[in-house]
C-alpha cells in the first residue's frame, strides 16, 4: 500500500482532478455556494469587529496579518488532507478490485509512467514513442518517404512546415498534399501508441506495479 500511496503520479492526478471537480461541484451545488458566502460574511464580520475593536493602527495590521496567515494555513492544511484522503480512494479502490477479480501474477513494468523517475510525463511519452513507434519499419518507411519528397520539393515543405506563403506549382502541390497524407499517417500511429499506453498504465497501475 505504501508504495502506491507514494506514487508522485497520484500528487499530479490530484492536480488535475481537484479545480475541475471543484467548479463544477460548485456550479450544480446551492450548498457550497451558501457555505462559502457564510463563511465570507463571517470573515468580514470578524475584520469589522477587530476594527471597530483594535484603535491602535499597528496593532491591527499586526491582528489582520495573523489573522489572514491563519486562514492560509488552515487552507493549506485542508488541501493536504484532500490530497491524503484522495490518495487514500484510490488505494482502498485497488485493493478492494484486487479482493473483488484477484490479480494473476504479472512481470513489474518498468517502463510504466508511475515508475519513472523523473515524473515528466512529456519526456517520459517521447521515450516511449522512440521505443515503441518511431523505430518501426511502418514508421520509418513514412519517414523515409517524407525525407525524399522534401529533398525533392523543399518549397512544398518549407509551406508545410514554416507556413511560409510560396506560390506552388502542380507538382510541388501534389507533394504538399502527400507531406499532409505521411504527416496524418505518422500522427495516427502515435495517437494509436498513446492509446495502447493507456491501457497498459491502467494495467500497471490496477496490478501495483
Amino acid at each position: 500500500m505504501k508504495e502506491i500511496f507514494n506514487k508522485p503520479v497520484l500528487d499530479q492526478l490530484y492536480s488535475f482532478r481537484k479545480e475541475e471537480f471543484e467548479q463544477n461541484l460548485y456550479n450544480e451545488d446551492e450548498q457550497i455556494k451558501k457555505l462559502e458566502l457564510e463563511i465570507t460574511d463571517l470573515s468580514e464580520g470578524f475584520v469589522n469587529h477587530l476594527k471597530n475593536t483594535i484603535t491602535n493602527e499597528n496593532e491591527l495590521k499586526n491582528v489582520l496579518k495573523l489573522f489572514r496567515n491563519y486562514e492560509l494555513k488552515a487552507s493549506e492544511e485542508t488541501d493536504f488532507w484532500g490530497l491524503i484522503y484522495f490518495k487514500l480512494g484510490i488505494v482502498e479502490g485497488n485493493k478492494l478490485a484486487h479482493e473483488i477479480t484477484p490479480k494473476k501474477s504479472i512481470k513489474k513494468d518498468d517502463d510504466s509512467f508511475l515508475n519513472y523517475d523523473n515524473n515528466n510525463f512529456s519526456e517520459w511519452l517521447e521515450e516511449q514513442k522512440r521505443k515503441y513507434c518511431f523505430d518501426t519499419p511502418e514508421y520509418k518507411e513514412l519517414q523515409d518517404r517524407y525525407r525524399k519528397i522534401s529533398e525533392k520539393y523543399p518549397n512544398a515543405t518549407e509551406v508545410f512546415e514554416d507556413l511560409e506563403f510560396i506560390e506552388l506549382n502542380k507538382e510541388e502541390q501534389k507533394a504538399l498534399i502527400e507531406l499532409r497524407k505521411i504527416d496524418v499517417e505518422m500522427g495516427d500511429m502515435e495517437k494509436d501508441l498513446c492509446f495502447k499506453l493507456g491501457i497498459k498504465e491502467a494495467m500497471s497501475f490496477y496490478n501495483g506495479n
